[in-house]
């Protein structure tokens, strides 16, 4: 009898030690856009002084969606009369390509969107705009992450056989709201 209790006594433990192990959720895989988290906080800035006589610097603002899913993000071009809010768009993981995405507007109205490519602490978008000029052209930008707090940020046109620097700033992160 007190075998049959303590055979029943383990059957029931072992049982429910294996109920217990199935019901416990195993941590989802990380999504892709996690990729990009250590831009969300803060307010990025870059000394934009050398582009004109009024600017300052630029800001840029990432935050996570509500619902985690993507990444806000906001450019503003700050001149000695005020802000000038340039860009607002998202980076998000686009399932028909497979791969991160991008997808702004402008001031004007105009909608770019790209692919992200991701490559250790380096990331690349290529995309059709205007140059300064005001001419259809391939552009690209790469960011270089330097630190958490630290990246670079260069524009190019491609030119026959090579690509030309347009551009390229410096954003250190700040505190901000």
């Amino acid at each position: 009898m007190k075998r049959s209790a303590f055979l029943l006594v383990c059957i029931a433990f072992m049982t429910a030690a294996a109920w217990a192990q199935q019901a416990v959720e195993k941590p989802a895989p990380a999504k892709p856009i996690s990729a990009l988290a250590w831009l969300v906080g803060g307010v990025w800035t870059a000394d934009a002084t050398k582009l004109g006589p009024t600017m300052l610097r630029i800001e840029t603002r990432y935050q996570w969606s509500d619902n985690n899913a993507y990444i806000r993000f906001t450019t503003h071009f700050i001149s000695d009369k005020g802000p000038m809010h340039n860009y607002d768009g998202n980076f998000f993981w686009d399932p028909e390509r497979g791969s991160l995405a991008l997808w702004y507007m402008d001031r004007q109205n105009i909608i770019t969107q790209c692919p992200v490519e991701i490559d250790g602490d380096v990331m690349q978008m290529a995309f059709r705009a205007h140059n300064f000029e005001g001419k259809p052209a391939n552009m690209r930008v790469t960011v270089t992450r330097k630190t958490n707090d630290h990246y670079n940020w260069l524009l190019e046109e491609k030119q026959p056989g090579s690509w030309k620097q347009l551009g390229t700033l410096e954003y250190l992160r700040v505190a901000g709201p």
